[in-house]
């Protein structure tokens, strides 16, 4: 089985991942034939009635390609094969990961938002000009934290009350995802996540508790089973926007094994389309100050896998400016 792992593990070193290296590996991961692939795969879904050896086999050499909801089924398959909501992807780092997703990919699922990303002329901003980093190694942290509150004031109506002692205990917190995207050392995006306990989760989700009453006591380990709690989320433009939600999308990857749901709450229209452009679904609501706050949530499997989603890791080799 390690043979398999490092045989995957040095395909995702090369330029991409594609789907047919990803099928190969996993089946021979669980130490399947194609005739018990064939079988077990048609035993999920009939829609691979008529599937025989022979198109495993020209799959698995990428002559053909099954279609991208027959990819879904299969990774569905092989989730049965294991714990893995992303099988085949636990032996990874987020680095990893994130090297083998597409950023044209990202940019279409978070779409235009007026709201949320900004249209800085960015035409001479390449993405290796933009640096991701997390919060707490940045020099611009007390800067960030100022206008991060500042967003999140204006984008709750003042609702949350959240101070720089919340962002900055909270950013210093090792299971908390604290993304900020800067360019030429100026701020330029933050995506900022926490990983709270399943309890506090669904407290937030019913509106029983507010965030400015979380504490660190509220938040999981990074090897308990949580759930990702999306906080606040900015950019100066698409490619910084596309950047920040790259980097989450691996790093939900990476941390599968351990995150149930992801979540999130917002009062602002273009913020709940972005919402549900990642595939939460919508909760509840709650009307506060006139103003309607709604929570979204969905388990990490309706996140992860998805033609979206599917489309930005295997199919990188559509995505030219990659």
């Amino acid at each position: 089985m390690l043979s398999y792992c490092y045989n995957l593990k040095n395909k995702m070193s090369e330029k991409q991942l594609k789907f047919n290296e990803y099928l190969k590996s996993c089946r021979q991961e669980n130490s399947l034939t194609q005739e018990e692939f064939i079988q077990g795969i048609y035993d999920l879904d009939e829609q691979f009635i008529g599937v025989d050896t022979g198109t495993v086999s020209r799959w698995e050499r990428d002559i053909t390609q099954p279609s991208i909801d027959r990819q879904i089924s299969i990774v569905k398959y092989f989730q049965t094969k294991s714990s893995d909501i992303f099988p085949c992807f636990n032996a990874y780092s987020s680095q990893e990961i994130q090297s083998h997703i597409c950023k044209t990919g990202v940019e279409n699922i978070i779409g235009k938002n007026k709201e949320l990303v900004l249209n800085f002329p960015s035409s001479y901003i390449m993405a290796d000009n933009l640096k991701i980093t997390h919060l707490r190694h940045t020099q611009q942290i007390d800067n960030t934290i100022k206008i991060a509150i500042s967003l999140d004031q204006e984008f709750t109506n003042s609702y949350s009350q959240l101070s720089d002692k919340n962002f900055k205990s909270w950013a210093m917190h090792p299971s908390s995802l604290f993304l900020t995207c800067e360019f030429n050392k100026q701020f330029f995006g933050l995506l900022f996540t926490l990983k709270l306990k399943p309890e506090i989760f669904a407290k937030i989700m019913n509106f029983e508790m507010e965030e400015k009453d979380l504490t660190t006591e509220h938040f999981a380990t990074s090897s308990e089973d949580g759930c990702d709690y999306l906080l606040n989320f900015f950019a100066q433009s698409q490619k910084a926007a596309a950047l920040l939600y790259l980097r989450y999308y691996a790093y939900l990857i990476a941390n599968q094994n351990s995150i149930l749901d992801v979540g999130a709450l917002s009062m602002m229209e273009e913020g709940k389309k972005l919402i549900e452009r990642i595939n939460l679904s919508h909760y509840t609501d709650s009307e506060i100050d006139g103003h309607k706050l709604s929570s979204y949530k969905a388990p990490l499997d309706k996140v992860l896998i998805n033609r979206d989603v599917l489309k930005m890791i295997f199919q990188k080799q559509e995505c030219p400016e990659d």
